[in-house]
């Protein structure tokens, strides 16, 4: 609340100093208005410490809350007025060259609007003084820009091993167990405990993968939806999505997924009290083997009374010694506590108070991370937030109180997200500059404003990272269940509830503005009435009715900063729209049916994301789109002609950035229209994908020319380019991170012409290239070239696919590490030799090739992985496979023509640890090469014609895990079996029809730790408990039969 009261006094402060207030009528009422926001806002933090144990004081909040909105609306009034004027009057010099007669209406509404907001804001500044309310500031505990001290990024995890152990046993013994055909384990304790923590810890162990398949995990939360559980299983087993479908059919679908197997369901955060909800899905789960087993996390024991069958485990609380480890990762990093002993001391007391909770300790060490005064240690020891309530932790509500006041409210905001919930960055950061809690300031735009309170919220972890971007940076976030309790805790406590009066979300997880709406004119007449509404937001994908039409009532919600339609079915736009000068965000993505954007497109001059990103139907523009220089995203264009869009109109538009799509270049006739787009200035783009018309019959093309003009800026990290008609592509490409070719006619990628310009780049950036379906592409090169290129010096990974004409040696590309050929059947093998420094090697569908050069794998001394797929007419492999000294994996797959691995190619893997050999039918024999494979470790054969089990696999003294899938005509596994295979561990038998029986050596391999039998009809039932083969494997820990 004090970060939005100060960007209320701010706008004020603005709108005075440009005389709105004049305009508007209402300038006395506007000083006295900024006046009275000065009062308030300087008992604010005051307010801010008591809120939590004082009712009246919430009470208080709530009524600020109120009337600090209605404010907001009007002085909105006031600068959309303001706006519209100098709209009309772009050629006067000041707002009071408008008619005053010609606004009269609205002078008189805003200042009546004005009086009312005047005489409830002086009784609450009134009321202040009854609760007691002072103005003497506390000193600020944070600096947010005060960055000293080292980040840990993710403590160990600590205190938990034993409990792991315990419940590990627990679920392997449950085998023995004939009284229950599935058990339930209970894990409890108190949010932010660990319990999730702990469940992964048991569900990862190695002996529990072994012991259990198919291994499945659910999040439940608050909602115990069966049929949304049996979904979700379901999809775990599939892979695949299932399709709508009643419960019924759903419930036998996953009984026939799950009967006869040994499955490990984890039900994680259940929160159901309802005794009959657990038993109807617990019924449908009755279908596995004996020792199939449930383990559930939840914080009740009334939840766990109800489900559990073996006996509840208590997660127990870290100790003090414990706590203070992960407290002392987050509060020094680095740097040794020792030196600041003073602090160690008051430390170990402030963790005391943590109850053993690790969140607790993670959260308070993250807040004294960068602080190192004991005045600061100490304010935190003493405080008395430590002695509320339990509900809420007291140690997160004390990182709360401390955190920079215009961290507050973006904190508390994200209460209206379901518990659980992973945030985009993008997406909560849109949602807080339009709720007003965030604004630019003097040095960083608004959008940089919330990119370091997200990171600020995970540095202090009330933000937990979920996944990262293809470069590294954390995009989605979740909130640990105790730290959403805490945001919402503060919501409730200002607002008197959880839900943001100004946020509609609709979808059906709606969690702001609750509302059922069917039908297009209840829903225009619903908007009618939300004339406070700043954001916007329908969830199609959630929806059985998808979303497709936008009322022109739109227009009414004129305080509209963020509208959010992506994934809906809308076809267009309606114009009124348009008429909302107050939208910033406009969100169509992967709006796939969408054809085309309203002509007043150009009156948003507000708008700063128009996030057009897989739009794939939109085939034109309208033009004006240059004139909204706001915009930060603009996702993608599609040039038009005379009267569409034009790409000159990119000129302006210099702060755009993120990704950037350009359809239909095949639509620019000269080159100087694609120089007016300056894309060079663009220095926020990250991703250009730049598109031709692939299917072009054109005698003359200038894409050459077009290309060289839109040559980006150096920060460009992916460039895309499809359907470019070049001979060959310009010297700028080095410049780029990555880049991917689809669909091009090009000859080369740097031709002859550019070849001198390129050998002059001094510090090329170009790491990926990957090059799809270009016909033409003769080499990499327009002329053979002595020495290292520039262009490519940096290259690291370097992909070919269906590129016929490929002839020319491959230049030296001294940092490259990964090739992969694809369908280049012309291919210049030889000079694979010379890139000296290749680690992986992957060669596929390659027509016509009976054997590879002797040349192509010399030099390769620290290839690690070579994989081999697709060959259909391969005879052999090159004895220059022995030079591959580095050699750790080595596949080769669907070579029908290969019958045996040579002798002399095999000597010198003495490092290899992998062979996987699959679906080369004729490979009977492995050769006595395979004697100095003594690293092998891991060797899968599928796919074979042999009738017997290759004689060389003995000599494979380090083999721990062995593979034999699809041995149609295998009957037998040999006698020395097991008196060679010493070191096995895990042996896979698949699909051997004709396979019996067992070697009796077998029983000798007393380091074989599991057996998987599938699908062998005949070998099967014996092994069964009690068949003839079983005594064979009943020393076996792990065994599953299928």
């Amino acid at each position: 609340m004090e970060a939005f009261v100060g960007i209320l006094v701010d706008t004020l402060n603005s709108m005075i100093q440009k005389e709105l207030g004049l305009l508007c009528g209402v300038a006395t009422d506007m000083q006295k208005l900024l006046s009275l926001l000065s009062t308030i806002k300087a008992v604010l933090e005051d307010a801010e410490q008591k809120q939590f144990t004082n009712k009246e004081i919430q009470l208080w909040f709530q009524k600020l809350n109120g009337v600090a909105y209605e404010i907001d609306d009007v002085l909105d009034d006031c600068a959309a007025e303001a706006s519209r004027v100098n709209y009309k009057n772009s050629g006067c010099l000041s707002f009071m060259c408008y008619p005053v007669a010609g606004n009269l209406v609205f002078r008189h509404r805003i200042g009546t609007r004005m009086k009312e907001i005047l005489e409830k804001f002086n009784a609450i500044a009134d009321e202040r003084i009854k609760l007691g309310l002072s103005d003497q500031m506390r000193g600020s505990y944070f600096n947010a820009s005060r960055e000293t001290g080292s980040m840990v990024n993710e403590p160990e995890v600590l205190g938990r091993d034993e409990e792991k152990e315990q419940i590990v046993h627990i679920l392997m013994k449950e085998m023995d167990r004939d009284d229950e055909n599935v058990s339930i384990l209970p894990i409890v304790g108190v949010g932010g405990l660990g319990k999730t923590t702990l469940a992964q810890l048991v569900f990862n162990d190695e002996c529990i993968a072994k012991h259990f398949e198919p291994k499945l995990w659910v999040w439940v939360s608050e909602d115990f939806d069966g049929k949304r559980i049996i979904k979700a299983l379901i999809n775990s087993i599939q892979r695949t999505p299932t399709g709508e479908l009643e419960l019924a059919p759903l419930q036998r679908n996953l009984q026939e997924l799950l009967r006869g197997k040994r499955y490990l369901i984890v039900l994680d955060d259940v929160w159901n009290e309802n005794p009959q909800e657990w038993e109807k899905l617990k019924s449908v789960l009755e279908c596995g083997s004996r020792g199939s087993s449930i383990v559930t996390t939840t914080r009740m024991e009334k939840v766990a009374t109800i489900m559990g069958t073996l006996q509840t485990h208590h997660l127990s609380s870290l100790s003090d010694n414990q706590c203070w480890s992960l407290f002392r990762q987050r509060a020094f990093g680095r740097q040794e506590a020792e030196e600041y002993p003073n602090l160690v001391v008051i430390g170990k007391e402030i963790v005391k108070k943590c109850g053993g909770v690790p969140l607790a300790a993670k959260a308070l060490g993250g807040f004294l991370q960068f602080k190192r005064e004991e005045t600061e240690w100490n304010f935190v020891k003493c405080s008395e937030i430590w002695n509320l309530p339990q509900d809420i932790l007291p140690a997160l509500r004390l990182s709360y109180l401390n955190l920079p006041v215009e961290l507050r409210g973006c904190f508390a905001y994200c209460a209206v997200f379901p518990r659980g919930y992973e945030i985009e960055k993008e997406e909560v950061i849109h949602l807080w500059m339009a709720n007003g809690l965030i604004s630019s300031n003097e040095t960083m735009e608004v959008e940089d404003v919330g990119v370091s309170m997200v990171t600020e919220l995970h540095h202090r972890s009330l933000f937990q990272a979920v996944e990262k971007d293809e470069f590294g940076s954390v995009h989605t976030f979740k909130m640990h269940d105790l730290v959403h309790d805490l945001a919402q805790s503060v919501m409730k406590a200002k607002h008197g509830g959880i839900e943001s009066n100004r946020t509609m979300i609709l979808d059906s997880l709606t969690v702001a503005f609750p509302i059922t709406i069917t039908g297009i004119d209840q829903f225009s007449s619903f908007l009618s009435k939300c004339g406070s509404l700043r954001a916007l937001i329908v969830r199609s994908k959630w929806r059985r009715e998808m979303f497709t039409k936008v009322p022109p009532a739109i227009s009414k919600l004129k305080h509209l900063r963020h509208l959010d339609l992506s994934e809906s079915d809308i076809v267009e736009l309606p114009n009124s729209i348009c008429d909302l000068w107050n939208l910033q965000i406009l969100g169509l993505i992967d709006c796939h049916k969408l054809q085309s954007l309203p002509k007043g497109m150009r009156f948003l001059r507000n708008l700063r994301h128009l996030c057009l990103h897989g739009c794939r139907s939109l085939t034109h523009m309208p033009s004006g789109i240059g004139k909204l220089t706001c915009l930060r995203t603009l996702g993608m264009v599609v040039l038009g002609g005379e009267k569409g869009f034009q790409l000159s109109e990119l000129r302006d538009l210099n702060m755009v950035g993120g990704k950037l799509t350009i359809e239909h270049l095949e639509r620019i006739e000269d080159k100087k229209d694609a120089e007016e787009a300056c894309l060079i200035k663009k220095q926020s783009l990250r991703k250009l994908n730049l598109y031709w018309v692939s299917k072009r019959t054109l005698r003359r093309y200038n894409d050459d020319e077009v290309l060289e003009a839109l040559k980006p800026c150096p920060n460009l990290q992916l460039l895309r380019i499809g359907g470019f008609k070049g001979s060959s592509f310009p010297s700028w490409i080095s410049t780029v991170t990555e880049v991917d070719v689809l669909e091009s006619a090009a000859e080369y990628i740097i031709g002859a012409q550019e070849i001198t310009t390129a050998a002059a780049t001094r510090s090329p950036s170009l790491k990926q290239l990957y090059l799809e379906d270009m016909p033409n592409l003769k080499g990499m090169l327009g002329r053979e070239v002595q020495g290292t290129l520039g262009v490519f010096s940096q290259l690291q990974s370097l992909s070919f696919f269906n590129c016929p004409t490929l002839t020319l040696p491959l230049p030296h590309m001294p940092s490259l590490n990964k090739l992969h050929v694809n369908m280049c059947t012309n291919m210049a093998w030889a000079s694979i030799c010379n890139l000296t420094c290749l680690k992986f090697l992957k060669i596929e569908r390659i027509e016509g090739l009976s054997c590879f050069p002797e040349e192509m794998l010399q030099n390769l001394s620290l290839l690690e992985s070579l994989g081999i797929s697709d060959m259909k007419d391969l005879r052999a492999l090159p004895k220059s496979l022995a030079s591959l000294t580095a050699l750790k994996k080595l596949t080769i797959r669907e070579c029908p023509e290969l019958e045996s691995l040579q002798e002399e190619g095999l000597r010198g893997l003495a490092s290899l640890q992998e062979l996987y050999i699959e679906e080369c039918n004729n490979l009977v024999s492995l050769s006595m090469g395979t004697k100095a494979l003594k690293s092998l470790t891991h060797l899968r054969i599928s796919g074979s014609n042999a009738t017997a089990l290759p004689e060389e696999v003995k000599h494979f003294p380090a083999l721990q895990k062995l593979e034999l899938i699809h041995f149609p005509n295998l009957t037998s596994l040999p006698d020395w079996f097991g008196d060679h295979l010493t070191s096995l561990q895990d042996l896979t038998l698949g699909v051997c029809p004709k396979l019996e029986t067992l070697p009796s050596s077998i029983q000798m391999m007393t380091t074989l730790q599991s057996l998987t039998i599938t699908w062998c009809r005949l070998l099967g039932p014996r092994c069964e408990r009690g068949g003839e083969e079983w005594y064979k494997i009943k020393h076996i820990p792990d065994w599953t039969i299928l």
